[in-house]
């Protein structure tokens, strides 16, 4: 099992795993079938992460990629400083300290590239991120009420950043 950056043969094996993730868990943003894969896309995002201008990181086993943490920088001067997380992991990896590991990956980039502040939303259900995000030093910063459908019920959101 390896934890590492990401690279751009991994494009499609990266796209396929987001699929998964949407397959396997009720966390992630798109549903089952939802998500349209763009290769363009996905690879100008993985040239951002060879620049400095975004953050993604996969932890591969078995030449199969099964989690991975992301974060995008602010486009625009006024939120340079800050940057979106967004992490999934497959059910098989969860709970071995990966998520851990991301992080204090994600915190060494933020410094060496500037940023001051990160911030994602979680589903207020998910007790388990939430404790990771907490352990790592994220807070609550607010609940967005209502923010998604999932089986035809409202979830709410929290806000949560961390400043460094």
């Amino acid at each position: 099992m390896e934890i590492r950056n990401i690279s751009l043969k991994d494009t499609d094996e990266f796209i396929d795993l987001q699929l998964r993730l949407d397959e396997e868990t009720e966390y992630m943003m798109f549903e089952p079938g939802e998500r349209k894969p763009q290769r363009e896309r996905t690879e100008a995002f993985i040239r951002g992460s060879d620049t400095g201008d975004n953050f993604l990181m996969v932890i591969e086993d078995k030449d199969k990629l099964w989690g991975y943490i992301s974060a995008q920088r602010g486009s625009c001067n006024r939120i340079r400083h800050t940057a979106y997380v967004v992490t999934g992991i497959c059910t098989g990896y969860q709970n071995q300290g990966i998520g851990t590991k991301f992080f204090n990956e994600l915190d060494k980039w933020a410094i060496q590239n500037k940023i001051s502040r990160l911030e994602l939303t979680v589903m207020s259900h998910n007790e388990a991120a939430v404790g990771l995000y907490e352990k790592k030093g994220f807070q609550k910063e607010g609940i967005k009420k209502n923010s998604m459908l999932v089986h035809g019920n409202y979830v709410d959101e929290y806000y949560m950043a961390k400043l460094l």
